[in-house]
């Protein structure tokens, strides 16, 4: 079982992650982390390298090897739900959780994104914002029909996203099937 995080870049899928891996005591898992260890490079670099096609498919390869993985939470890239291989498997690996930010936010913290190096590179030669709402129009929807579990980030601190989602976690006994899990394989 695997609590992986899905939603548009800067929607807080790494922050959220790793604060959620801390809090179950569960190993922490970032794909695109994956994908740059593979390659020996930044995704900037392999991006400009390889183009987007070269870096979905080592997107993919690196959803793939989550089969190895164990019970962990993973924090996905904006892009992974383009790929039916990669929902398909995600779903099979555990409960996928959206992280639903307001397009705001997003188009507020890529624009902070954009003034440090090594940032995300832009999806297509249309503008931040053009190119944001452009985007959520068409991924919202795979967001929003993959999710079992949907928390919304809007006018919340990280650690209140992550209190949300434990909640929903206990309530529901996934939290008490992790544990149960960890005892097993640990």
């Amino acid at each position: 079982m695997k609590l992986i995080l899905i939603g548009y870049r800067a929607a807080g899928k790494t922050t959220i992650g790793r604060l959620l891996a801390e809090k179950i005591g569960l190993p922490f898992i970032d794909t695109d982390k994956l994908i740059e260890n593979e390659a020996g490079m930044p995704l900037a670099d392999v991006i400009q390298e390889e183009g987007w096609p070269g870096f979905r498919k080592r997107e993919t390869k690196a959803v793939m090897s989550l089969d190895d993985k164990g019970v962990c939470v993973v924090a996905t890239g904006g892009g992974v739900v383009l790929s039916q291989a990669n929902t398909d498997m995600l779903k099979k690996e555990g409960m996928l959780i959206y992280l639903k930010a307001e397009p705001g936010d997003i188009i507020e913290r890529l624009k902070k994104d954009e003034q440090k190096e090594g940032a995300r590179p832009r999806l297509t030669d249309a503008g931040l914002e053009s190119e944001t709402q452009a985007m959520l129009k068409q991924r919202i929807p795979l967001y929003e029909a993959l999710a079992d579990y949907t928390a919304q980030t809007e006018g919340k601190s990280p650690l209140q996203v992550v209190d949300d989602i434990y909640v929903h976690l206990v309530e529901t006994g996934i939290v008490a099937q992790i544990n149960k899990l960890k005892k097993t394989n640990g």
